[in-house]
């Protein structure tokens, strides 16, 4: 039976190698013919790989592809495939699985895609037919809808924004999966940039934040709208930070939008022509004025409301709870009708 050959390069630098090792194996100086021996193949090496390795690398069994990838798995709100895109956005297939580079490129091209608000790691092992690269990822989650309106739309427009105030690809939302989230009044505020980055304006962040620390309770209390608000800046000269109101669904949140739309605060301003019950939140977690209370006790304090009054959206419009007051223990209400404070 016939030895199975190797690739013809390979055959050709053994050849040499015995024919230039050949004198020194009886010449007493195995030692020297042993070293001899090891550069040898070390520069064969080299120079075949050199020449012929891009070859090799670029065989279809070392291309990569999807199925080489493996990824955290997505959550029931990406819709689209994550990994998909990656691979055609990042030009992935491209690459070989063989490249020394490959685990930097794959993590550099999941932290592009809008999804991915981190790339954790990536780590290539060993597979059946071609190593395979394990992906970790941390997803960008949405937590609020910011309502626009505007003439040249059929009725209101949401954009999707996640818990660090980044905009999310609108189109892979419904209608009816927009209400899956608080609603935001910012203004007709509109995405500075591409998906993927910063939504750009501070009343929108804030609110994103305002919602995280809600997410477990907004939806049993009856709450649906977030309305951002401007406040007098406590020193002059300083930018004036947003303050935050919320609605309960079903609210007149037109009516309370225009209300807000550019007013200061104000003991003056007359109640409201059509009320609504108005939970005042005050600042973003973790920009409260002094002697404001923190977010988890607002939260709390809600919580103790609803579960001594009903939901929300089943109370009377004139209430208003203020949540603000950091000395008190629970929710500050009244059953007047609301007012600008």
């Amino acid at each position: 039976m016939n030895a199975r050959r190797g690739p013809a390069w390979t055959n050709s630098v053994a050849s040499t190698v015995r024919h230039v090792l050949a004198p020194l194996a009886g010449s007493g100086r195995g030692i020297f013919g042993t070293a001899a021996l090891l550069l040898l193949m070390i520069a064969s090496g080299y120079v075949g790989w050199a020449k012929w390795g891009d070859i090799v690398v670029r065989r279809p069994q070392y291309v990569l592809t999807a199925d080489c990838i493996e990824i955290t798995p997505q959550p029931p709100w990406i819709h689209s495939d994550i990994k998909s895109a990656v691979m055609r956005d990042g030009s992935l297939a491209e690459l070989s699985v063989l490249d020394p580079d490959l685990t930097k490129r794959v993590v550099q091209a999941f932290e592009l895609n809008p999804w991915v608000a981190e790339a954790l790691s990536a780590v290539k092992r060993a597979g059946k037919t071609a190593p395979q690269v394990a992906v970790q990822l941390r997803y960008r989650e949405p937590v609020i809808m910011v309502r626009t309106r505007d003439p040249r739309w059929k009725g209101d427009c949401f954009w999707p924004v996640d818990t660090e105030g980044v905009f999310l690809p609108p189109e892979e939302f419904s209608s009816t999966q927009t209400k899956a989230f608080l609603r935001v009044e910012a203004g007709n505020s509109l995405p500075a940039g591409a998906v993927g980055t910063s939504y750009g304006d501070a009343g929108v962040t804030g609110a994103a934040l305002v919602a995280a620390a809600l997410k477990p309770v907004w939806r049993s209390m009856g709450l649906e709208w977030i309305i951002v608000r401007q406040e007098l800046p406590n020193d002059v000269g300083q930018p004036m930070e947003p303050t935050y109101i919320l609605l309960p669904a079903g609210a007149p949140v037109d009516a309370v939008a225009a209300r807000r739309a550019g007013r200061l605060v104000s003991l003056a301003d007359p109640p409201a022509d059509e009320p609504s019950l108005e939970v005042r939140w005050g600042h973003a977690p973790g920009r409260e004025a002094p002697g404001e209370a923190s977010a988890a006790e607002k939260v709390a304090r809600l919580h103790q409301y609803v579960v001594a009054h009903g939901r929300l959206d089943q109370l009377p419009p004139t209430t208003v709870i203020d949540l603000r007051p950091g000395a008190a223990g629970t929710a500050v209400a009244t059953g007047q009708p609301a007012q600008t404070r």
